[in-house]
Order: structure tokens, then C-alpha cells, then sequence
């Protein structure tokens, strides 16, 4: 018995048509003959090309749902389905020309490299600790890229003499017919003879080889600006590969990474932090010194009667916002420092402490019933 279509596909039954496309352009593009290995990639290919013909067509789709493989008997030949019968061409010319970098049966979509092309971006990860978000700073950088040949003004010939590609009559790419179930494909690929740049020369310029490019290393000064997050990036113009037929050189992409400070968590522009003190200090009251990020030491009131895992905020002593001057602020979280070892002096009171903490009542409490 023949699989179910929308099973073929890998959809639900109540798939949208863009859900159908989208499963068959991917399915497609895995078993097309052409650029799938596997051994019956050919046969897959028809059987997908099958279910997108019935599910993408809203009538044959109707059919389908009520009668199955029975209503479409009537749908094809008496062979079944072929490739006479899919008329889904206009829809999978588009799938096509991505997938061969040409168009289906007319001339090439991609753009050719003989045209100006901007060069590739670089990228440089940057790791700067936390401190440095409090003020920002400016970095020098020392990056390795390509500039255009200055002898040969980028075009890879001697003094710069260079003539059209004979091969690809300086369109810079090559047209490669292949005959498909669908009729004729074009696809569209790189010329050999000049790599694609539509241009060749006799004498290659001895500076870059024929590359066109040398590669340097350049300094490049980044600033860093107050409250920056880990993960962020600055772009750096110009500062990439050099470009291809007199195109723009490519821009620098710095990934900041933000390396943390072990006394402190960051959350957003605030900052937490702990702070140990005795039982008597969270009892009765009294103060404490916090060391902060900026490097100095700052002495905090703590309430009386305040809780184990309680939060006091020192207002602006956080991360900056928008500008050094705003910032947002530090939490310190109170915990307990439970010494390992004690007097004789200091047992005796605890022990005294204990006895009259635990001879006042208990609170009452309402015990509910149980359900």
C-alpha cells in the first residue's frame, strides 16, 4: 500500500500550505539525483515530488483527505504518477536555483564575482574583567587582514595590467546545463580560467601573487563603553579582508567577553554580593564593611533584628546605565559566620543564651485539618 503523503512529507494533516513547502524545499534539497549519494535518492525524489503535487494543490488535496491513494487514481495516468504530471515548476524553480546557484531553465541568479564585492568581516574575541565595565576603556588591538595590493591596485596583474577573461567573456561565471525530470536546469558556477573575477592577466604582480590582497597586521584602537554586557559586539568599519574587484574591504566584529569578579554577581546593571557577620549584629544591630567593585571598602548599617539571607542595597554602587554617573546597585546578602571553634567564656554565654531563648512559650499555631 503506498505511504501516506503527509507522512511522506513529515507534516500533519492539517499542515498550512507554507508548512508544505517548507518540508518538501528541505526534503528536496537532501534527495535531489544531482547532490544526494544515497542509492535511491532517485526514487525518494519522485515519491516527495508526488505528495507535494497532490498536498500542495487545494482540490487534489480535497480529494486525498476524503477518498486516500483511491481518488488520485484518477489524478495521473495509469502508470501512476510521473513527471508529466507535476506541475508544481514554478513553485521548485526557486527551490532549484538555490540549491544549483543557477535558475530553472533561464540564466544565473547569483551575482557575479566580476562585480565589486565587499570583503569578509573578521572577527576578534576580546576578554576584558568586570572592572573595566565601571568606566570603559579603550583597547589597541593588533589584527591580522588583507589590503588591497597597492602595485597592482588589486587586480592581480603585473602594474596592473590586466584583460577579460577569454573563457567566461568577463561575466566571471560559467553556465552548465543538466537535464532534470523537469526539462533543462541551468546552474551557474565560478569560471576556472580567472576564479571568477571576469579578468586575467599575463604576468602575475610579484607583490601578491596574483591575490590581488597582501596581508598585514594592522593596530585598531576599540573603545569599550561604561556597563558593557558579555556577548556584545563592536564593529570596527573597514577594518576586515580587503574587497574583490575594487569592492569595500570588510568591517572587524569584536565579540567583548566579560570575565567575572568572584566576589560579585552581576544582574543587569545591578551587582549582589555577601557579607558574614555574628548573630548579635543581626539581633541588635550594628554595621559591616563591604568591599566593592570600584576597589575600595564601604561600612553598611545593618538593622536590628535582620534575617539570615536578608538583602540591604547600597544605592549606585552597581553597574553604569547609560553613563558612569548612573549606575545601579549593589545588594549584599547577610549570612551568618558560625565560628568553628569558641572560649570557654563565649560557651558559657551561649549556653546561658540558649537556656533562657528556649524557656519563653512558643508561639501558638492553628493546625488545620487534615484533608
Amino acid at each position: 500500500m503506498p505511504r501516506d503523503y503527509y507522512e511522506i512529507l513529515g507534516v500533519e494533516k492539517g499542515a498550512s500550505e507554507d508548512e508544505i513547502k517548507k518540508a518538501y524545499r528541505n526534503l528536496a534539497k537532501r534527495f535531489h539525483p544531482d547532490v544526494s549519494k544515497e542509492e535511491d535518492a532517485e526514487a525518494k525524489f519522485k515519491e516527495i515530488s508526488e505528495a507535494y503535487e497532490v498536498l500542495s494543490d487545494p482540490e487534489k488535496r480535497g480529494i486525498y483527505d476524503q477518498y486516500g491513494h483511491k481518488g488520485m487514481e484518477g489524478q495521473f495516468g495509469q502508470g501512476g504518477f510521473s513527471w508529466n504530471d507535476f506541475t508544481r515548476g514554478d513553485d521548485i524553480s526557486d527551490i532549484f536555483g538555490d540549491l544549483f546557484g543557477g535558475i530553472f531553465g533561464g540564466g544565473g541568479r547569483g551575482r557575479s564575482r566580476s562585480s565589486a564585492q565587499k570583503g569578509d568581516s573578521l572577527r576578534y574575541d576580546l576578554e576584558i574583567p568586570i572592572e573595566d565595565v565601571l568606566k570603559g576603556k579603550t583597547e589597541r588591538l593588533s589584527v591580522p587582514h588583507t589590503i588591497p595590493c597597492k602595485d597592482c591596485r588589486g587586480t592581480g596583474g603585473k602594474d596592473g595590467k590586466v584583460s577579460t577573461c577569454g573563457t567566461c567573456n568577463g561575466a566571471g561565471h560559467v553556465n552548465t546545463v543538466r537535464r532534470t525530470p523537469f526539462g533543462n536546469m541551468m546552474s551557474t558556477s565560478d569560471c576556472n580560467t580567472c576564479g571568477g573575477t571576469g579578468r586575467t592577466f599575463t604576468e602575475r604582480c610579484p607583490s601578491c601573487k596574483g591575490s590581488g590582497s597582501n596581508r598585514v597586521t594592522s593596530e585598531v584602537s576599540v573603545d569599550i563603553p561604561p556597563g558593557i554586557f558579555d556577548g556584545s559586539q563592536i564593529k570596527v568599519p573597514g577594518m576586515g579582508n580587503a574587497g574583490r574587484s575594487g569592492g569595500p574591504s570588510g568591517d572587524l566584529i569584536v565579540v567583548i567577553h566579560v570575565r567575572e569578579n568572584p566576589l560579585f554577581v552581576r544582574d543587569g546593571h545591578d551587582l549582589w554580593t555577601e557579607s558574614y557577620v555574628s548573630y548579635p549584629k543581626l539581633v541588635l544591630g550594628g554595621e559591616t564593611t563591604i568591599k566593592t567593585l570600584d576597589g575600595d571598602t564601604i561600612t553598611v548599617s545593618i538593622p536590628s533584628g535582620t534575617q539570615v539571607g536578608g538583602v540591604l542595597r547600597v544605592a549606585g554602587r552597581g553597574v553604569p546605565r547609560n553613563s558612569i554617573a548612573n549606575r545601579g546597585n549593589l545588594f549584599v546578602r547577610m549570612r551568618l559566620d558560625i565560628p568553628s571553634k569558641v572560649s570557654a567564656k563565649e560557651k558559657e554565654l551561649l549556653m546561658q543564651l540558649d537556656a533562657e531563648a528556649g524557656s519563653k512559650p512558643k508561639p501558638k499555631t492553628k493546625i488545620g485539618k487534615r484533608k
